[in-house]
């Protein structure tokens, strides 16, 4: 089965799932976890490792609007790993990102694993179902760099120039050092209409706000990765660990960017019409799919 259709299964048996976040009263509820080999591999700094570890979790809670108060993390540590250290860069990455580390479990594994359980409050969680027909189509950043940095991982740097350099750099630090959306997320309450954060690719999330409609997307409108180069239409539409918000609002670009005091892009439409087009033309979802064939 693919991912998608796992996900379906798990919708039936559980119906209170389906957003980026389970809701029980004003406290919101996710889990992610990072795995060796799938997610990271052992080049990475246990620093960057245990940053994104936390990121995932509260960009999941950013797109709900949440405030991120509390986490749970359960770490299944390989011989290779430095238990104390990892637990130190957990520790400062739960400083920086404001968020209290309240319990856990330790244990050995073949292989290093992540889990983190993050609590946060919302009074008027963001679902991903509320878009209709007519509400503009936004995400909160320039795409592509996340999928750009990860095919870098292993170059040689040195080979390139200054200026392929610093784009190389800054598309590999998008990658292995995510930043989520937290501060966007609770201002997007009261005037988005739906909300996902881009995990597997725009466009296979931007499915999980078409529950009441359809989406058209406008390619030109899709903001790229300053510098973007390479395989750019892969790396933009099928790109994951993006963690950008995707949300809709009736109200103009204008306007959210002056309520929430930075940019937002409006790359579209939602509209009566089922599915989802890229300048008309259907739009397949290509994002990451853990459970696909390989």
């Amino acid at each position: 089965m693919s991912e998608a259709e796992l996900i379906a299964r798990i919708r039936e048996l559980f119906p209170r799932t389906g957003d980026d976040a389970a809701v029980d009263g004003d406290q919101v509820f996710t889990n992610d976890m990072l795995i060796e080999d799938v997610d990271f591999t052992r080049d990475v700094p246990l620093r960057l490792i245990a940053r994104k570890s936390l990121a995932v979790n509260l960009s999941d809670l950013a797109a709900m609007g949440a405030k991120p108060l509390y986490a749970l993390v359960a770490i299944g540590a390989s011989e290779w790993v430095d238990v104390g250290a990892l637990i130190e860069e957990v520790a400062n990455a739960a400083r920086s990102y404001r968020i209290e580390i309240i319990g856990g479990d330790l244990s050995r594994a073949a292989k290093l694993t992540i889990s983190v359980t993050a609590i946060g409050e919302a009074k008027q969680p963001i679902l991903r179902s509320g878009a209709r027909a007519g509400d503009r189509l936004y995400v909160s950043r320039p795409l592509g760099g996340s999928a750009a940095g990860l095919a870098l991982l292993g170059a040689d740097l040195s080979k390139l120039s200054y200026a392929e350099r610093e784009y190389a750099e800054s598309a590999i630090r998008r990658h292995l050092d995510p930043e989520p959306e937290t501060e966007l997320g609770m201002k997007l309450v009261g005037i988005a209409t739906s909300c996902v954060d881009i995990s597997d690719g725009l466009s296979s999330d931007v499915r999980h706000l078409c529950v009441d409609a359809g989406a058209e997307i406008m390619r030109e409108r899709i903001p790229v990765f300053p510098g973007l180069s390479g395989n750019v239409r892969e790396f933009v539409l099928n790109g994951g660990e993006e963690f950008a918000l995707l949300f809709t609002s009736p109200m103009r670009e204008s306007e959210i960017s002056a309520r929430v005091g930075r940019p937002v892009y409006m790359i579209g439409r939602m509209t009566k019409e089922r599915g989802v087009r890229l300048d008309g033309e259907p739009l397949e979802p290509r994002g990451f799919d853990h459970f696909a064939a390989r």
